[in-house]
């Protein structure tokens, strides 16, 4: 019973040996440009190897570091900035 749950954490989900939320992000960004250059007549084919190129190198980080979605997905959806009250150097978490 322990086993699958250990394997879930130990691999985290892939798409097409690419990081999960990389590669999704990868292809909600450059699908739309596909879609555009589509009905530009210019050739989709230029689009599709940028998808490639991008994928290859989302391969490449999710070998070195496999959690890579989970980094992604723990950062939060906005990067919160501090202003310091202070005129002091570094950030300060408190007010």
């Amino acid at each position: 019973m322990k086993e699958p749950i250990l394997r879930a954490v130990a691999m985290p989900p892939r798409l097409f040996w690419a990081p999960m939320v990389p590669a999704m992000a990868n292809l909600g960004i450059q699908f739309p440009m596909l879609f555009v250059l589509i009905t530009k007549d210019i050739n989709p084919l230029t689009i599709v190897a940028t998808i490639l190129i991008a994928h290859l190198i989302l391969i490449a980080a999710g070998a070195k570091e496999p959690h890579l979605s989970n980094m992604m997905k723990s950062r939060g959806p906005f990067i919160k900035t501090y202003k310091n009250i202070y005129p002091e150097k570094g950030t300060k978490l408190a007010p």
